[in-house]
């Protein structure tokens, strides 16, 4: 497996970018962008295509060398109804929310012109802290809500956290009241003197780190519920791996889009893209409410019976 993406990455190095110059040249060329934006989205046409090649043939020597522990637990997910579902609906769900986040901190230092004092401690130590509460807080209102409306409601919270930082880019800085964060020492983390901090800087970190959190929770949730407990490790690997291809893949995009666009449309198409994840899990409700069928039972022990047979289906599957 190691040679097929060393074998990727040297072909998708040699051959990519001709390759991308000749599929895509013809249109990036007639555009009015500048050079150096034309050759960044040749850059990601060839990164998407040796994606493209690379992860097939890393699949073609898996199953050629006998990886049984991968193929095994690949074979056990793709069992199940649904699955090729599931795996393009981890890929969307944090889409939007990884587009808008993969160029916050350039936003608001270049763009923006915030001090990296009042990024730093704003988006960076306060935005943890409410990272984690949004994630306390939605896996307390997840044994209220269930599986599917705590990911279809957070889903949507994380939707319009994005367009607070189209607000941001429209209204600029100082339309809301803010305040000063006194000096601090840590330990691991420290602020030398006072620090002034905008109001609508704080608003919409918080409100961006505290519905990301949420979703998070839910997410994570979500992930587990998929995994058979026979190849747990497997499974749960595979799927955070899907989960992280927005996250990982999406920066070339996001920043080629925000030269191109400028920030205010960048944060709207943040926004649409955070849509069909959203789409997709309406049209999977029914499956996801089925994982939640186990959590059900056990706390139902009336219909415990009628559960433990669709359980052990599941199990024996």
């Amino acid at each position: 497996m190691l040679l097929a993406v060393a074998a990727g990455w040297w072909l998708t190095d040699r051959f990519g970018t001709d390759i991308a110059r000749t599929l895509a040249g013809p249109l990036i060329e007639g555009s009015s962008l500048p050079a150096p934006l034309q050759k960044r989205w040749v850059d990601l046409v060839a990164l998407l295509l040796g994606i493209g090649f690379t992860l097939p043939l890393a699949a073609w020597a898996a199953r050629r060398a006998g990886f049984t522990t991968l193929l095994s637990g690949l074979d056990n997910y793709f069992s199940h109804k649904g699955a090729a579902a599931f795996l393009l609906f981890i890929v969307l769900y944090k889409l939007g929310d990884a587009f808008a986040g993969s160029l916050m901190t350039a936003f608001l230092l270049k763009s923006m012109a915030y001090t990296s004092a009042e990024v730093g401690v704003v988006n960076k130590v306060l935005g943890l802290w409410m990272t984690i509460g949004g994630a306390l807080l939605g896996g307390a209102l997840m044994l209220k809500l269930g599986l599917w409306r705590s990911l279809m409601f957070f889903g949507v919270l994380q939707l319009l956290s994005n367009l607070g930082f189209w607000w941001l880019a429209v209204s600029g800085k100082g339309v809301l009241p803010g305040l000063t964060l006194p000096a601090f020492d840590w330990g691991f983390v420290s602020l030398a003197t006072p620090t002034p901090v905008d109001g609508g800087l704080l608003m919409v970190v918080a409100f961006e780190n505290i519905s990301g959190g949420m979703g998070t929770a839910a997410f994570v949730a979500f992930l587990m519920s998929l995994c058979n407990q026979r190849f747990t490790a497997t499974q749960y690997a595979l799927l955070s791996a899907f989960a992280s291809v927005g996250r990982v893949w999406v920066g070339p995009l996001a920043g080629v889009l925000a030269e191109s666009i400028g920030w205010p449309a960048f944060f709207l198409l943040s926004t649409v893209l955070a849509a069909p994840a959203l789409l997709m899990l309406q049209w999977l409700r029914r499956e996801v409410n089925a994982l939640d069928a186990p959590v059900a039972a056990a706390d139902n022990p009336e219909g415990a019976d009628q559960m433990g047979s669709g359980t052990s289906r599941q199990s024996s599957a």
